[in-house]
């Protein structure tokens, strides 16, 4: 269609407006892009090809799934709350059924919140409603719908039965829920428009360089009519293709022709600052800072350690607390003493030399045990290593010489309000 409508425009002109024909390497794309004729709606598929909308996916959900998965039973003796080791704590912690790690469950499950926008996983229970196993539902075979106040998951099996589960059974994260609570909101649909813009740009971009890297050009000449226009441009067209494919680096040229690039200049276009907002832009999406998406056009070691607490504090922070609570309540239910914990601290296992000055300032001002450090460090505990220590170089004031001092009375021997009685006066007689 959009060759007729220029054929049909063509032979409406004068000759003399019959001078210049387009020659496009990639059809009517590059047309689409410079006048604004391309759709602001992007599919899932779409927004994947962009690399920094695949980074903030990938990166969020390795994130959340690198993250050590506890169980802990609160108690009312001094220690603290029990680690609970072996059952449940393995199926979150290792694997969540027989043939799926945790980590994998967990990368893949949160692979569905930040895309889609809602994942869902199914819990088995043994007959003491112990949760023994987890299973994954695909998003797209998954409706949730409420029924008197409380939430019932309709999943579609490949088979084309339909089961339905209660809501208790299922762990359900969305990336942000409606006011109705049952229906969300999709990160990548919500925000079209601004994946659609970095599209635009690698579509440009593509268009430009693509083809052997031969662009669109106007052939300006004498023509005389338009079928002569058209043939010599179709033949100008081949020559130049051929020219490209074989790496030749001459073009030859009928006398009194000229090629003329169609477009500006993507220089002077500024096509690398908006690729680079386009990246912004996804940035925002994901309440990401730019360097966890590989934009380091302006990044340093100093705002880059800053970027580094920016993500945990303000980003994972809240996931972490959204996905503990989630699993507190739907496989302890309202009201239980166990509770599940993911280790921020996990996220600095990369830092060798942070986590250990961490851990030995920790056990010298008895925050926690040797054996309790090396645990973190996975080593096995020592005899000896359940007490905790102090250093014991800082002391009150008025103690500070009396180590040295062998001699000096003990410290608060003179501290009384009472002077010191003087000797009495004694008087000389004859």
């Amino acid at each position: 269609m959009g060759r007729l409508r220029r054929d049909r425009a063509v032979a409406e002109v004068s000759a003399e407006d019959r001078a210049q024909v387009l020659m496009d390497s990639t059809a009517t794309s590059i047309a689409d892009v410079l006048n604004g004729g391309t759709s602001e709606g992007v599919t899932m598929k779409e927004a994947l090809s962009m690399p920094a909308v695949w980074d903030a996916i990938n990166f969020l959900s390795a994130a959340m799934a690198g993250l050590p998965i506890e169980v802990f039973e609160k108690t009312d003796e001094t220690g603290g709350d029990k680690k609970l080791i072996g059952g449940v704590a393995d199926v979150l912690g290792a694997a969540v059924n027989d043939s799926t790690t945790s980590f994998s469950w967990r990368e893949t499950f949160f692979s569905q919140v930040f895309g889609p926008g809602r994942a869902y996983s199914y819990i088995e229970r043994d007959r003491r409603g112990e949760a023994i196993n987890l299973f994954a539902m695909e998003y797209e075979r998954t409706t949730v719908r409420r029924v008197k106040g409380r939430l019932f998951y309709d999943y579609m099996e490949p088979s084309g039965r339909v089961k339905t589960y209660a809501g208790k059974d299922v762990i359900d994260i969305a990336y942000m829920l409606k006011p109705d609570h049952v229906n969300c909101h999709n990160p990548v649909m919500t925000c079209a428009s601004a994946i659609r813009q970095g599209l635009n740009a690698n579509r440009y971009a593509l268009t430009v360089f693509g083809k052997n890297g031969v662009p669109p050009y106007v052939l300006k000449g004498p023509f005389t009519a338009a079928k002569e226009m058209m043939r010599a441009a179709a033949d100008l067209m081949k020559v130049t293709r051929r020219s490209a494919e074989d790496g030749k680096p001459i073009l030859p040229m009928p006398a009194g022709h000229d090629l003329v690039r169609l477009g500006d200049d993507p220089e002077k276009m500024q096509l690398t600052p908006v690729q680079i907002f386009a990246v912004g832009q996804v940035a925002r999406i994901y309440q990401l800072p730019p360097v966890f998406l590989q934009e380091l056009s302006k990044g340093n070691y100093n705002n880059i350690e800053h970027q580094d607490l920016h993500l945990v504090k303000h980003t994972l922070r809240r996931w972490v607390e959204k996905f503990e609570q989630e699993l507190t309540l739907k496989i302890f239910g309202r009201g239980s003493r166990r509770y599940v914990k993911l280790d921020l601290d996990g996220i600095m296992r990369g830092d060798f030399k942070t986590r250990i000055e961490a851990i030995v300032k920790a056990v010298q001002n008895a925050l926690l045990t040797p054996n309790e450090g090396r645990e973190m460090m996975n080593k096995p505990p020592l005899a000896g290593g359940n007490t905790l220590f102090i250093q014991g170089a800082t002391v009150p004031l008025e103690m500070a010489g009396t180590a040295f001092n062998k001699n000096a009375p003990p410290a608060g021997e003179h501290d009384s309000d009472t002077p010191a009685e003087e000797p009495e006066e004694t008087t000389e007689t004859d």
